[in-house]
């Protein structure tokens, strides 16, 4: 009796951490969530609010090297960008990370069940972060 009890409470202590680890997590916005295919599998900072959404397109010589992104940049209140950036780096452990030009710091992941060229990430910028995807044409809404 005694061991069932003892197996039910670290049971709960177990579930209640988890639960603890995703509440912190900030949630897309049904309105944020429509502009991106991919992205809002990528997980958001605590307190993160979207600020500003772009989409963008890009053309290269051949028909089959149209692209298409979007960006979604968020803010957080008392932002520090090195826990930001720690907080990232255990999300996404797998991520491909390299420095930009202007200092930020880009985490780039393969866009789960995408086309091969379909990436998703995060860029964590001196004020805030935003968040990224690459798809290939047609797979964002027009607005």
């Amino acid at each position: 009796m005694i061991r069932a009890i003892r197996l039910a409470l670290a049971t709960t202590v177990c579930v209640t951490a988890l639960v603890g680890c995703a509440v912190n997590e900030a949630r897309w916005s049904g309105e944020t969530a429509s502009y991106v295919v991919y992205a809002k599998q990528i997980p958001l900072y605590p307190g993160a609010k979207a600020r500003d959404a772009m989409g963008s397109e890009s053309w290269g010589d051949t028909p089959d090297s149209y692209s298409e992104g979007m960006a979604v940049w968020f803010e957080v209140q008392g932002y520090d960008k090195e826990k930001v950036l720690a907080w990232y780096e255990e999300k996404l452990p797998n991520a491909t990370t390299h420095v930009l030009d202007t200092g930020s710091i880009e985490m780039t992941v393969p866009a789960p069940n995408g086309e091969p060229g379909e990436d998703m990430g995060v860029v964590i910028e001196g004020d805030g972060f935003r968040v990224f995807e690459n798809t290939k044409a047609g797979k964002h809404k027009k607005t």
